[in-house]
Parts: structure tokens; C-alpha cells; sequence
């Protein structure tokens, strides 16, 4: 996310387009094709190293940013850092349905998304302010240095555990067919659900620099802000999930979504597009946990790295490839607002979909 921040000042520094910013999004589906692996190698030995692997393997891809001048330089950056991310969806959240079960995993799921949302505010809320004073370079090294510290901490805090349900679960052969048939009726929402997340981020920002003359730091701070938003109703999303049912969470997720990115394309005022951001943020971040929880609860426990991997494939392989649609849309009109249009457009349709499904807590 450090390098997302800065992007805006890197258009300038790099003379990149918006085809080329849908390009490095597009990095993503290295993610996709990496972590349905690394799920599929959960299922069959669940280890606690594998985070640590991930968050090391991302830190190490931070080591290459003081070499890079060009575009190819910082696609081959992206690309590593996307082989690290790797790990960190399928095998977190298949950790946590394997913790907790019942009434308990919603809560788990939500405050796991808000957790790891913390460090993207983080990242983002910083990282245009440290760009535009000390050079782009810099929050991505500090960011480095931070997914280090992360390492240690995670070896010294997980130090002799396993996950509860590991022993004593009987292993089953499941295909990859039979678990996407499980989990086929939240495909698409999924994958929409990641290209609003990948466009937002990525064009957001974009958009204010570039079409309406905000400094970087203040576009990062107002999307920072709907992330954070989305990070603190995430940790109630338990609560609420039990008195609303998941299903209905998801369609007035999606239906608030749709409605928040076509206004975002005309909007440029803040005391407009902070209010915009704070519903947007506070009703959309909690369809994450809510999808997750929907997977969890049609699969088995001995395929949910499977899944899960699956999912988080449809995920970031829905942004990389509607990302790297909109850029190439963007430098059409030379007008970054109409990655709004697209994904409300896309989100529309999925939104149409969860009509379907049943409301169940």
C-alpha cells in the first residue's frame, strides 16, 4: 500500500500513465495464481511459518526500491511484493476458521479485517506525506523495515502453537471442483468486491491530483480515512451480522458501494466526498468478513485453505484485471474519474446477484 500511495507522484516522476498504473495493478494476478497453491499446500500441512514466509518474502521485494527509476523496475518490485502477499489471505483466514467456530467466527473474521486494515490506513495515511517531502523512496524502506519487525514478532508470539482444529480432523480428498461449487454463488461478489477496493485505491487519489489539483498527502489522508472508517465497523461485525443475517449485510454493502463510486467520479469538494467516503467505508468494508463467512460456512474445515485460496483469487484477480481495464479506459478519455463509472457500473451487477442469496447469520 506505501507504493499505491505514491503513485500520484510517481505519474509525475516517471511520466507513467494510466494504462501503466492499471499495468502494476494488474501485478495482482501473480497473487492469484501463488495463493491458490500456498492454499492448496495448507490443506494438506497447515504451519504457522507460512505467514512469516510471506511477510518476509515482501520485505526482502522492498530491498529492490532504491535501484528503481523506471516503470519496468517498479513492475518487477510490484510483482515480487504480490508473490509475498501471497500468503497472507488464504492462510490467515483459514487459521482463524480453524480457531473459531460458531457465533465466534463472524466476530473473529471482523476483527481480523479491521487488524489487517490497520496497517493499509497506516501505509496510506503517511506514505503521500513522506513521499512529497523525502522522495518516494522513503516509506516504502520504512515499510520494509516495519514488515521485518512483523516477522520477528509473529515467530515470537505464535512460538509453540497450533491451530486447534489441526489434530484430530479427518483429511479428506476434496476436488477443486467440488469446493468452487460450494462457494460459486459468491464468486463474482467477490470478485467485484476486490476491483472496488483495487480501483478506489488505486484512482482515488489518482483522480484528485491529477483532474482537481490536491496534493498527494491530502488525496491519501481523505482515502486513508475510508479505510479506516471500514476498519472500525469491521470490528463490530459480529453484532452485526447476528441481528441483520449476512445476506443482507452483503446487498446494502454492494448497493451503498455502487452508489458511493458514481458520485466519487463527479465529486471533487472535500466536505463532499468525506461524507461520501465515511458511508461508503462504514457499510462496504463489512462485506468482506461477510463473504468469508458465507465461504466458511458451505465448505469443510479440511478444504478451507482451498477455498479461501480460491476466493482471494477471485478477489485480487477481479482488481488486477478491472484495475488494468480502467487505466487503459482513463488514458482513452485522459480522465481517471471514469474508473468510477466502470466499477459502479460492475457493481451493479453483482450487486443484482446477492438477491439470490439466502439470508442466513
Amino acid at each position: 500500500m506505501a507504493l499505491v500511495a505514491v503513485l500520484p507522484i510517481l505519474i509525475d516522476e516517471m511520466d507513467l500513465s494510466y494504462s501503466d498504473i492499471g499495468l502494476l495493478g494488474a501485478g495482482l494476478l501473480i497473487t492469484v495464481i501463488v495463493q491458490f497453491f500456498v492454499g492448496k499446500a495448507s490443506d494438506r500441512h497447515f504451519s504457522r511459518y507460512m505467514l512469516e514466509i510471506g511477510a518476509g518474502l515482501m520485505a526482502l521485494s522492498f530491498v529492490l526500491i532504491p535501484f528503481v527509476s523506471d516503470f519496468i523496475g517498479l513492475f518487477i518490485v510490484v510483482i515480487a511484493m504480490r508473490i509475498g502477499a501471497s500468503f497472507y489471505h488464504p492462510i490467515g483466514v483459514s487459521w482463524i476458521t480453524r480457531e473459531y467456530q460458531g457465533p465466534y467466527l463472524d466476530t473473529a473474521l471482523g476483527i481480523q479485517s479491521g487488524v489487517g486494515n490497520l496497517g493499509v490506513i497506516l501505509a496510506l495515511g503517511s506514505s503521500g506525506f513522506l513521499g512529497e517531502y523525502f522522495g518516494w523512496k522513503t516509506p516504502c524502506i520504512i515499510w520494509a523495515l516495519l514488515n521485518l519487525i512483523a516477522v520477528v514478532l509473529g515467530l515470537a508470539l505464535t512460538k509453540g502453537h497450533r491451530p486447534a482444529h489441526e489434530e484430530g480432523v479427518e483429511r479428506r480428498t476434496n476436488s477443486v471442483r467440488s469446493t468452487f461449487r460450494k462457494i460459486a454463488a459468491i464468486a463474482l461478489p467477490v470478485a467485484t468486491g476486490g476491483a472496488f477496493y483495487q480501483v478506489t485505491t488505486y484512482f482515488g487519489p489518482i483522480n484528485l491530483t491529477q483532474m482537481h489539483g490536491w496534493s498527494t498527502g491530502d488525496a491519501d489522508l481523505m482515502f486513508a480515512t475510508w479505510i479506516g472508517i471500514g476498519t472500525l465497523t469491521s470490528y463490530y461485525f459480529g453484532r452485526v451480522s447476528e441481528r441483520y443475517g449476512r445476506a443482507r449485510v452483503l446487498r446494502y454493502g454492494y448497493i451503498i458501494g455502487c452508489i458511493s463510486v458514481f458520485l466519487l467520479a463527479f465529486i471533487s469538494q472535500w466536505y463532499l466526498i468525506l461524507p461520501i467516503l465515511v458511508i461508503f467505508g462504514a457499510v462496504f468494508f463489512l462485506t468482506y468478513p461477510a463473504l468469508f463467512g458465507v465461504a466458511s460456512a458451505a465448505t469443510d474445515t479440511g478444504e478451507r485453505g482451498t477455498a479461501f485460496g480460491m476466493l482471494f483469487g477471485f478477489q485480487l484477480g477481479g482488481g488486477a484485471i478491472v484495475v488494468a481495464f480502467c487505466g487503459m479506459i482513463s488514458d482513452f478519455f485522459d480522465d481517471p474519474s471514469y474508473s468510477f463509472l466502470i466499477m459502479g457500473s460492475l457493481g451493479t451487477v453483482a450487486a443484482l446477484t446477492l438477491m439470490r442469496l439466502r439470508n442466513e447469520p
